[in-house]
């Protein structure tokens, strides 16, 4: 029923349109073919002649706009296609990233879960035979900012110690071995506060770094 009535509303509006522009029964149309035919021969064929080459202009007018529009088409598929490829090789990327900071993060999660990190340094210092002293009671802990990728699931730990009677080359050795373990710790300050008189052997103060799960504390 709907589709009937909007037949005849289009119905109606194409013949108030033909009225409106031939005129009752093509009056106008009648008028303009009766005034077409009074005119003389050269006036036809040029009334006949321009309104070809308007058509043709028209059609070639018509042409260029559907290849323009075409050919804009054409060039947004490809930038949408050059677009997606450029995700795709993103994507991968940062899935390989994303799975290589998933496997450090776990283990470090597993290596310093019951991280004792005075007892680590300790060990290390015995194993080179280097005097150590001036450990704190207890590691400084510190949250990383919000914004920081790593505050969700850790924390830092650190402690401040002395190095006594050491020489440069035992002191790299000893700074290497601790940043070599598993448990990932890094030596973020030295500082030499006095020398012996052979000038060979120091007294350093270090601070050493760990990252520590975030519910470390409450084990």
């Amino acid at each position: 029923m709907a589709s009937k009535k909007y037949a005849e509303s289009i119905n109606q509006f194409s013949q108030t349109m033909k009225t409106l522009i031939f005129g009752e029964n093509n009056a106008r149309l009648d008028y303009l073919i009766e005034q077409f035919y009074r005119l003389n021969h050269e006036r036809r064929s040029f009334i006949i002649v321009s309104s070809l080459v308007l058509a043709i202009l028209s059609f070639v007018g018509l042409v260029c706009l559907y290849f323009l529009g075409l050919y804009s088409l054409q060039s947004k598929l490809s930038s949408a296609y050059t677009n997606s490829n450029a995700l795709r090789e993103i994507k991968s990327a940062y899935i390989s990233v994303q799975t290589k900071y998933e496997e450090i993060t776990g283990n470090i999660s597993s290596a310093n879960s019951s991280l004792n990190l005075v007892s680590i340094v300790d060990q290390k210092a015995k194993d080179l035979g280097i005097q150590v002293s001036g450990f704190p009671s207890k590691p400084t802990i510190t949250k990383f900012p919000n914004q920081n990728p790593l505050a969700e699931n850790f924390q830092k730990e650190s402690i401040d110690f002395k190095l006594s009677n050491i020489s440069l080359k035992k002191m790299m050795e000893f700074i290497n071995g601790l940043e070599q373990l598993p448990n990932k710790l890094k030596v973020t300050k030295y500082r030499l506060i006095s020398i012996t008189d052979a000038k060979l052997y120091f007294e350093v103060l270090l601070t050493v770094e760990a990252l520590i799960p975030n519910d470390k504390e409450n084990k």
